[in-house]
């Protein structure tokens, strides 16, 4: 029994009395390959975990960031002073411009380190990075600071006309950070109408400048639309305007007449 006892306590992985060495050594070493296996499926299933717990983690990030933009969106942020006068808004669309191209470059070195992180993967593209995510915000942001600061020129020279105080664009109702294209367009309407009224060339100019930036031009009123088209083709007969208001007059009526034709064809 005793002798039996031994026998059994003796590891397979050790060789036997009298056993051959070498072929122990080769049996052990042919053995082994399981072992590394398992050791590389380990490993795997670790890159695999730790895969995962990057992509939760980027989607809790999105998540708070689509949750921080939400909440945004239902925020009125009060408006900025308004200029002073004439040429304090247009120093304000030189600066305004200047942050614009700032912002602009910030975008492209935050996609420029996305590629270059090791969670950088090209199907998924920047959207897990929320780097960039916010320099895109920013630039958003910088880019309707400049549409806004042609808009408070036009309101400037509006109000010089009416001998009225500065006073900012929410006099139209409008939101600022918000961007034409997000409800603000029926601002423009009221901005036109009252340029038109007032004789404001330059400011009626402002207005259309950004309309058709922004790509809303068919979207304003077109009874106010006709009324500073009317007026602006007036005056360029007579020859009262400028080189840059005969600009927006032709860029206008460009863009208008290219909605029409593609709504003709569709």
């Amino acid at each position: 029994m005793l002798c039996g006892q031994a026998r059994t306590l003796v590891p397979r992985s050790l060789p036997r009395v009298g056993g051959d060495i070498k072929g122990w050594r080769a049996g052990s070493r042919a053995r082994a390959r399981p072992v590394v296996a398992k050791r590389n499926a380990k490993k795997r299933q670790a890159r695999k975990l730790e895969k995962r717990d990057d992509a939760r983690t980027m989607e809790k990030l999105a998540e708070e960031r689509a949750a921080r933009l939400a909440a945004a969106e239902k925020y009125r942020p009060p408006p900025p002073p308004p200029p002073t006068d004439p040429n304090d808004a247009k120093d304000r669309i030189a600066q305004r411009e200047r942050d614009f191209q700032v912002a602009l470059a910030r975008v492209g070195e935050a996609k420029a380190a996305a590629r270059e992180s090791e969670q950088w993967d090209p199907s998924r593209g920047y959207k897990p990075f929320d780097d960039v995510q916010d320099a895109v915000y920013d630039m958003a942001l910088a880019k309707t600071a400049v549409y806004e600061s042609h808009l408070e020129l036009a309101l400037s020279l509006l109000t010089v006309a009416k001998g009225e105080a500065p006073s900012s664009l929410d006099k139209f109702d409008w939101v600022y950070e918000r961007g034409v294209e997000d409800g603000n367009v029926r601002c423009l309407s009221f901005m036109l109408a009252a340029m038109t009224k007032a004789n404001v060339v330059s400011g009626v100019c402002e207005v259309l400048w950004v309309a058709n930036e922004c790509g809303v031009t068919g979207e304003v009123d077109p009874k106010a639309m006709k009324g500073a088209l009317g007026m602006l083709a007036d005056l360029e007969e007579l020859g009262l305007l400028d080189g840059k208001d005969v600009d927006a007059l032709n860029q206008t009526k460009e863009v208008l007449a290219e909605e029409e034709s593609a709504q003709a064809v569709s």
